[in-house]
């Protein structure tokens, strides 16, 4: 009976979690497109619509230090059912001020919500899972979320982007996670001492795991921003152009689980090795395939697959290693790191593509998987060394 009645509790937590992190990814799937949409139709040169776009992360690289103080003091449900209530607020005012200079604000707040969302859910599912099944469970966390961006885009080609019904759809996606969030509300896990270090400490005490968020972040957000460009440019139609992106993110959902299963079974910094070598060789073998599209989608689809790995073997390995208020603070760091990588990179890999036309996003993408694979490499060979 008390078996039963823990499974019960664990899948509450579970479902709850769930519907977290669908939101995130919901939220953000259909709000970025929506309001680039917006904005390009209002005439907003893009380089500001790229700035305002920022905001989230922008939230996101503040607020993170800051939230294992807070689930000290605050209980950890109320912090989520909090950000669930900014995020969906946020949604009608969006498009009762559609004005992009009101936006800045507006932008900034609910990206700071979706941290608290984002922050929050992973914590607790680490907490859910033992070192048995880790690695399947961030597995399934991360193809839930690949999922909810997926999601967005979708309902947006149902709802249009000239009336409120996009906006009011999420708002109410948002409110219905409060629902098992409530139910599970005493499950969510308590944080009731300090950490050992503070959020930065974390970047030294595992470079391999924190750092796997960085250049994930990097990665994915270039790809998204710039591998249609890559496409057109490298003498690919606008069809094909438009396909990339959707063999990339099949490969972010359908191979996260079969990572997690390999991560259960060997050692996971060896997981996290491949997985940054694959993506170090399929980025580098970019500019060679793009003449046969039999080849170059399915290096995209192993692509996606192998880098988003890092993400989820990273978060597991923090989950190894760190418990209760390390673990939130571990976190914090991770989605952080995720944050800088995708604010300050695009940038660089911008002028990549424009130095070396299209082979740039290739030498980018090649260089931040290399790099991460020595950083593996050498921590690998250290514990070894123990």
């Amino acid at each position: 009976m008390a078996m039963q009645s823990l499974n019960t509790e664990r899948n509450r937590s579970l479902f709850a979690v769930i519907c977290c992190i669908t939101v995130v990814g919901a939220g953000l799937g259909l709000s970025i497109p929506l309001q680039a949409t917006i904005l390009e139709r209002q005439g907003i040169p893009g380089w500001l619509i790229g700035i305002n776009g920022m905001m989230p992360a922008l939230a996101t690289i503040v607020s993170t230090p800051f939230i294992p103080k807070l689930l000290q003091r605050v209980p950890t449900s109320s912090v989520l059912l909090l950000c669930i209530a900014v995020a969906a607020f946020c949604m009608p005012l969006f498009y009762i001020f559609q004005n992009i200079w009101i936006w800045f604000p507006i932008r900034f707040v609910y990206g700071l919500a979706l941290t608290g969302l984002f922050v929050i859910s992973e914590f607790w599912i680490s907490q859910l899972a033992n070192d048995n099944n880790r690695g399947r469970i961030i597995a399934l966390y991360g193809t839930i979320l690949s999922a909810g961006f997926a999601i967005g885009p979708l309902a947006l080609l149902v709802l249009g982007t000239t009336t409120a019904l996009p906006f009011v759809f999420v708002a109410i996606v948002i409110l219905l996670a409060g629902i098992p969030i409530l139910a599970a509300g005493s499950l969510a896990p308590k944080v009731e001492e300090s950490p050992n270090g503070s959020v930065f400490s974390f970047l030294t005490l595992a470079p391999a795991a924190t750092l796997a968020a960085l250049v994930f972040g990097m990665v994915e957000t270039n790809v998204f921003q710039f591998l249609p460009i890559f496409a057109l440019r490298s003498g690919l139609g606008e069809q094909i152009a438009a396909i990339v992106l959707t063999t990339f993110a099949a490969g972010n959902m359908l191979l996260q689980f079969p990572i997690g299963i390999l991560a259960d079974h060997i050692d996971r910094r060896t997981v996290l090795f491949w997985c940054a070598a694959f993506g170090m060789t399929a980025a580098a073998t970019l500019p060679f395939v793009t003449h046969n599209i039999w080849i170059f989608l399915p290096v995209l689809f192993f692509f996606g697959g192998t880098v988003t790995g890092l993400y989820t073997i990273g978060l597991t390995m923090l989950g190894d290693r760190f418990k209760g208020a390390d673990l939130a603070a571990a976190n914090s760091a991770f989605i952080m790191l995720y944050s800088v990588g995708a604010l300050f990179s695009p940038p660089v890999a911008g002028w990549a593509i424009d130095r070396w036309n299209p082979a740039g996003l290739s030498y980018f993408l090649t260089a931040t998987c290399g790099i991460y694979l020595v950083v593996v490499a050498i921590r690998s060979w250290q514990s070894r060394q123990k």
